[in-house]
């Protein structure tokens, strides 16, 4: 299990055009068999700054997401929206078990 965590701000201006995409490729992304839960959150005290918390099975799955279309699509789209660039941390998960970590589809 790989949890990623994807810290982003966008131009004022931008931020419903982002959650917009970013609405659009999470619902494609958690349609991909490696990925187990596709968030997104916007921080509350600043609605320019968000979160996705992405949750893959395998170290590779992040790899085989960035080559599907619907992320190219969200990635060429939402580039010139960034405030800054966006940054990712990477972590594995230690509790709960892997299977408690699924969403129900």
């Amino acid at each position: 299990m790989l949890i990623v965590q994807v810290f982003i701000h966008v131009k004022p201006e931008s931020a419903d055009a982002f959650i917009a995409a970013t609405l659009e490729n999470a619902r494609n992304s958690v349609r991909e068999p490696g990925i187990v839960r596709f968030d997104l959150v916007q921080q509350q005290d600043d609605p320019t700054r968000f979160l996705l918390v992405e949750i893959y099975r395998t170290p590779a799955d992040p790899a085989r997401h960035k080559e599907t279309a619907h992320y190219a699509t969200w990635r060429d789209a939402v580039e010139p929206m960034m405030a800054e660039p966006r940054r990712s941390v990477k972590y594995r998960a230690l509790f709960p078990e892997a299977d408690a970590w699924e969403r129900p589809r």
